[in-house]
Order: C-alpha cells, then sequence, then structure tokens
C-alpha cells in the first residue's frame, strides 16, 4: 500500500514523541526526581495513533458530479427532468440496478449543493435515498436499505473448478504455505484444494493476467485492462495459482478466480464499490481488494459493505478483505512515523476482514533499510483483525526477463503517490521490494531436501500479499463448510488463529527507531494493534469448519488429536457412521453459537483425553456417563435456541441419533458397547496418552 512521509529516520528512544496520550502525563516530571530524557511509562496499548490524512477536500458546491441513490429504480429521463429547470446540460448515467441498489450518476458544468439536488428531486417525488460526492469521499452514513427487496446473490455464469491432483512444490520461498516459520499451515489432505469456491479481486493494474486461468476479468468504469504492474495478478496467483497445470500453486489452487479491474486512484471513489457490489452479485465467496484505496470512504461504500454482508453468498455473507496498508507519516510536535490505519479508512470498516503482513518466523513483518535497520512494513489500529505472511515469499509470476521494467515492477498499492515520495534515505531499496533482498537469482532458488529444482524468485508480499493469502485461507475454510455464515466464518477463523507474541524477536535487531514497534502489549482478548488477534492458520481452521469434535479437541489445544479424529472419520467405518457430514457441518455452526453446548463438547474431549490408555481411571466414573453426555449434549443440539436453524435431512438425523441413544441406555450391552467404542476411540485419538499410560502401568 501506499507509503507516505516517513520521518521514523530521525528518532529514537530519547527523542521527541508525539503530543500528550491518555493515561500518562503531558508534563515530564521534577528535574529532581528524573533525569531531562526519562518520562513516564506508557501504557502496553498506546502508540503513535496519527494516520496520514488520505481524505480530499469536499467538492460541495462544486459543479455536479454526484452520486444519486434511490429506493426503487427510475430512469434516468425522469431524473434529468426533474434536475434541468435548475442545472443545465444535466448528464444522467444509471450505474448499479440491483435491488435494493439504485445508484445514477449526474453531471452538470453548472455549481449546486448536494442538498438542493435531494430537494429539487424530493419536490419532484423520486424516492431518493441520498446524494453524495462521485469524486470525493464521506464519512457520511448511507441510510439503511430494505434487504428484503434484493435477492440473495447467486453464481451467474461463473464456472468452479474440480479438486486437483498436483502437489504443492516444496521450495524455501513457499515456507508461507507451511505450518513453521510463521505460515498458515496449509495441509492439503485436510484441507483440500478450495474446489468450488468463487474468489473475486479488485485492483488497478494487472501485468501478465493471461497467465493466471481466470474464469473471467470485468472491467469497472475503464475502457482498457491496465497491464503495467503485476499486482492484481500477484493477488489472484497468491490465493488462487496461475493457470494450470503446472503454473504456480496458491493457497486455494482449485477454486475459481476473476479479476475485477477499476481505475487508478484519484480520479474517482466510486468504482471500488460498484466493484465489490458487481464482484458479490456475480457470486464470489470472498473478495480480496489490495489496490490502493484509502481516501475513498462513502456512503456507497457503506451500501456495498451491507450488500456483501448481507445478500452475499446466498444470503450467508461475502467475506470481504483488506490489507491494512503502510502509510507512515509523523505527527505534529514528533520525531517518529506514526504507521497508523485511520479509522475512516475502508480497512476500519468493521465488516471487512482487515489483514495485515507476518513476518517469516513470527510477529510482524519488518524490513531492513539501506544500514541494516529494521523498519515496519505495515500500519497498526484497532480494527486490525489477522496476520498472514508477508515476508520474502515465492514470487508467482514469469521470471524478471519477461516482466516490466524494475521501475514498474513495485506492486500498485505498494508505490507511494508522487506527493508523498519518501526520502532516498529511508525507502525501501528497489531490490528489497521485487525481487526481495538477498533473494536466491531466479536460476538458483535451492530447493528443500527431497524436492526437485524449481526456478524460484522471491517477493515481499506486505500487507497486499498477506489479504490475498488470508483470503486463500478463507476459500479453503469455506469448501469445508459451505453453509457458514459470514459472522461464523469469522469467530471459527478467529478461535484457530496462532497467538503471535507482542515483543519483536531478537532477530530483528536492531530497531531503526524503537517507537516504530509500539504497541508493546495486548488487551485481554488478544488484541494487538500491529497482529489483530493472531495469524490465520489454515489447517486448523479447516478442521474445525467440518467436525464439532475436530472443532472441540482445536479449542483445548489438542491439535494432533484433532488430525487423529479427522483421519478416523475418514477411514474408520464405524467413526464415519456415527454422523453425516451434513450434521457435522451443521453442529460446528451450532457450537459456535451455543457457548454452554460447545463446553460441554470440549469438556467429553478433555475427559477423553483424560482417560485416554487408562482403564482405571474409565471404571472409576461409572458405567453408562458417556451414553449419559452423549444424551444431554445431542437433545442439547436439537433444542439449542442459539443454533442455526437445521435443514430437514439434519433435524431428522439428529432425532433419530437422539431416539438411538435413549433406547440404549435401557440395555446394559447397549450400555458397556457404547463405553467400550468410546473408549477405543479415546486411545486411538489421543495415542500419546494412551501410551503414556501404558507405561505407567508397567511402572
Amino acid at each position: 500500500m501506499s507509503q507516505g512521509r516517513d520521518a521514523a529516520s530521525g528518532g529514537g528512544a530519547g527523542a521527541p514523541e508525539e503530543g500528550p496520550a491518555r493515561g500518562r502525563p503531558s508534563a515530564p516530571p521534577p528535574a529532581s526526581t528524573a533525569s531531562p530524557r526519562a518520562r513516564p511509562p506508557r501504557p502496553p496499548w498506546d502508540f503513535g495513533y496519527a494516520p496520514v490524512p488520505t481524505a480530499a477536500g469536499d467538492d460541495d458546491g462544486g459543479p455536479l458530479d454526484l452520486v444519486v441513490a434511490l429506493r426503487c429504480a427510475v430512469t434516468p429521463g425522469d431524473l434529468a427532468g426533474a434536475l434541468s429547470a435548475r442545472w443545465s446540460a444535466v448528464e444522467v448515467e444509471r450505474v448499479i440496478e440491483r435491488p435494493p441498489i439504485f445508484w445514477l450518476r449526474v453531471r452538470s458544468p453548472d455549481r449546486g449543493r448536494r442538498a438542493e439536488v435531494a430537494a429539487a428531486l424530493s419536490a419532484a417525488a423520486l424516492p431518493v435515498r441520498y446524494v453524495a460526492s462521485a469524486r470525493r469521499p464521506s464519512a457520511a452514513v448511507a441510510p439503511r436499505f430494505d434487504a428484503a427487496t434484493g435477492a440473495a446473490a447467486r453464481p451467474d455464469g461463473w464456472t468452479i473448478r474440480s479438486a486437483s491432483s498436483e502437489d504443492d512444490p516444496v521450495t524455501p520461498g513457499r515456507w508461507f504455505l507451511r505450518d513453521e516459520e510463521g505460515g498458515i499451515g496449509v495441509d492439503r489432505r485436510r484441507c483440500g484444494g478450495g474446489a468450488g469456491m468463487r474468489l473475486g479481486v479488485i485492483d488497478d493494474d494487472a501485468w501478465a493476467a493471461d497467465e493466471l486461468g481466470l474464469d473471467r476479468e470485468v472491467l469497472v468504469m475503464i475502457e482498457h485492462p491496465p497491464r503495467s504492474q503485476p499486482h492484481g495478478s500477484f493477488m489472484v496467483a497468491w490465493a488462487v495459482g496461475s493457470r494450470r497445470p503446472g503454473g504456480f500453486r496458491g493457497v486455494a489452487p482449485d477454486a475459481s478466480p476473476r479479476l475485477y479491474l477499476i481505475p487508478k486512484p484519484g480520479s474517482c471513489v466510486l468504482a471500488l464499490p460498484v466493484a465489490i457490489v458487481q464482484a458479490v452479485s456475480d457470486g464470489a465467496d470472498v473478495v480480496v481488494c489490495a489496490a490502493y484505496v484509502e481516501g475513498s470512504t462513502t456512503p456507497m461504500l457503506d451500501d456495498a459493505l451491507e450488500f456483501a454482508a448481507r445478500l452475499g453468498r446466498r444470503g450467508r455473507g461475502c467475506s470481504v478483505v483488506f490489507p491494512t496498508g503502510r502509510e507512515a507519516s509523523s505527527p505534529p510536535e514528533s520525531l517518529h512515523a506514526s504507521f497508523s490505519l485511520g479509522f475512516g479508512e475502508p480497512a476500519s470498516d468493521p465488516r471487512v476482514f482487515c489483514v495485515g503482513p507476518g513476518a517469516r518466523g513470527d510477529g510482524w513483518f519488518l524490513w531492513r533499510d539501506r544500514r541494516g535497520r529494521s523498519r515496519p512494513f505495515a500500519n497498526r489500529g484497532p480494527a486490525v483483525r489477522w496476520l498472514a505472511p508477508g515476508d520474502d515469499i515465492t514470487c508467482p509470476l514469469p521470471p524478471a526477463s519477461s516482466a516490466p521494467p524494475a521501475s514498474s515492477v513495485l506492486p500498485a498499492s505498494s508505490a507511494p503517490p508522487a506527493s508523498s515520495v519518501l526520502p532516498a534515505s529511508s525507502a525501501p531499496p528497489a531490490s528489497s521490494v521485487l525481487p526481495a533482498s538477498g533473494a536466491a537469482p531466479a536460476s538458483s532458488a535451492a530447493p528443500e531436501s527431497g524436492a526437485a529444482p524449481v526456478s524460484e524468485r522471491l517477493c515481499h508480499a506486505e500487507s497486499s500479499g498477506a489479504s490475498a493469502l488470508a483470503a486463500g485461507v478463507l476459500l479453503l475454510v469455506l469448501s469445508r463448510n459451505p453453509a457458514l455464515r459470514l459472522p461464523e466464518l469469522d469467530a471459527l477463523v478467529r478461535r484457530t488463529l496462532a497467538p503471535v507474541p507482542p515483543a519483536a524477536p531478537a532477530s530483528a535487531e536492531p530497531i531503526a527507531d524503537p517507537w516504530d514497534l509500539l504497541p508493546d502489549g495486548r488487551d485481554r482478548d488478544g488484541h494487538s494493534a500491529k497482529h489483530g488477534y493472531g495469524r490465520v492458520d489454515a489447517g486448523r481452521a479447516c478442521l474445525a469448519a467440518g467436525d464439532p469434535l475436530a472443532l472441540a479437541l482445536l479449542l483445548i489445544g489438542e491439535d494432533d488429536a484433532a488430525r487423529a479424529w479427522h483421519d478416523a472419520r475418514a477411514a474408520d467405518p464405524l467413526a464415519r457412521g456415527l454422523y453425516s457430514r451434513r450434521l457435522a457441518r451443521w453442529a460446528v455452526r451450532v457450537l459456535l453459537a451455543d457457548p454452554s453446548l460447545c463446553h460441554g463438547v470440549c469438556a467429553l474431549a478433555r475427559h477423553a483425553r483424560l482417560t485416554a490408555g487408562d482403564a482405571v481411571r474409565r471404571r472409576a466414573h461409572g458405567a453408562g456417563v458417556i451414553l449419559r453426555q452423549l444424551s444431554v449434549l445431542v437433545r442439547g443440539l436439537a433444542a439449542s435456541r442459539q443454533a442455526p436453524a437445521p435443514a430437514p435431512r439434519v433435524r431428522d438425523e439428529v432425532a433419530a441419533l437422539l431416539d438411538r441413544l435413549e433406547r440404549s441406555a435401557t440395555d446394559a450391552a447397549a450400555v458397556q458397547a457404547v463405553e467400550s467404542r468410546f473408549g477405543e476411540l479415546a486411545d486411538a485419538v489421543f495415542a500419546d496418552a494412551a501410551e503414556r499410560g501404558a507405561r505407567q502401568g508397567a511402572a
């Protein structure tokens, strides 16, 4: 994302700080009690929270270039007729007519205020919702629309891909897929490849788009596809991949991508919301936008995000992913860069999944300047949701011999605008952006042990690439459980995140400015302004999405047991026959919605862990207790008031399962069979615990 004026190079531990912050005195302590450089302790949540001003000034009262949002369809001629008595040469263009969104664009060389336009339309009895600038941002919230008047979005001619059988190459630059080194933990055997899912990528440039195998390329408010920089192509490739077979495989290589190309920033603020509405209407399961969109919050964006959340993905809600960006500024009376995500920016909207970049190893992604000092590569703020890898990762496009010149390879959303170019002393060198600093040449990237030789270049993915990887994870999770609604998806990903230590690792030393790494703590709910709630973990999230017992095992920290249970369900007919995949997916949604029921299933998992491999412990709790607990839990599934409504087949299966359990309770042999089978499954799932118990028994 765009990088603004960076004054961090002049800062340091003793440099003047920004103005007074809540929670600490505004004046230094008396000289008799402290040295001149001493300062009160900073609260662990505090940092220099002052974003770059990105919003252009309001154009209200100038020549008309407006968006008129209506409550129902109105012809451009009717709108022009209502305004022509007051303004000359009125031009009206239909932008979107997709219930409940009806946008028309109005232009006239004559000046006028938006309130006057709204009054003229109301006087003509036209059902106007609001009037907003088509060129300038606004923090105004759009009046609510009636979602009941619009149909839920369904795929429109968007071809899906079937599951592939290719393996992911094992190379150094593909660490971001692995569970180690701060990767996202993709486990193809249990995560799949995202088959059946659809990804919409919104960007403003896409060199080498013909390498991607796109379902379609959609032009939004532009006439020709921009082909000067590869940023949009990177987003598609990292999330999904390039043209198959044999091409680069992204996080969800079996998902089907579409690319929505919008104008460069500065021309208007209308293209982004139009692209979101169009991608959601087309049937996207996930939408990611990593183009430069700072300073483009509008009532239309409010409409678009509400449309995605309420009508996207067949009414379940479409995920919209934005990066944190990396705007840097030095607040007044400070020598420290703030690297703050503005609370009014699109990425701070609560309906958006805001993703920051993680480092290879752990923590926040930091880059080395020419003097070898670490600096941030991303903004921080209250709205940051998750981290995903943003360090040196495999470049998914062809070698540099066929790429644009080095000066244009820097991703578009990372290129600083002309008005805020970094000083040469503090800007990252071109060699540290693409390819990454220290990357192996294309012909000499050494594969890991056992892997075939693979040519590989490395790129700094930054927050843009991190958002693409996070979008790929969401595709994998939804492919495991397509019934998840947007809040359920959010809850599931959050409950399976990998925690990120708040402090920078020792490998980051020396730090250019210690203030760059603030805040130095986490809130009680685990949130950090730098790391959000933690790093996305595809392996955990996919396991949890498809099975309630796997979810419970992951919640109590038993990842290996969750994998063992998943594998038992796949290989053991008895384990698979306990409940259908349909019931399992619905039960996951119930546990996410019902804390008491979730506690009960976790208690069952903890009991299994404590008794695995130990028949004495099992017998100590008495005969019939497992059957009783199972009956109570299944009864809770059937009666939970927080549970989403089950499909008829799920409801019938739950009723039949409950009947079987209740009948078994009256038969001593059946009770014993249930207890014995539960013990066998516990021993298999908690193999380590069983071996431990056997060793203790022998001793």
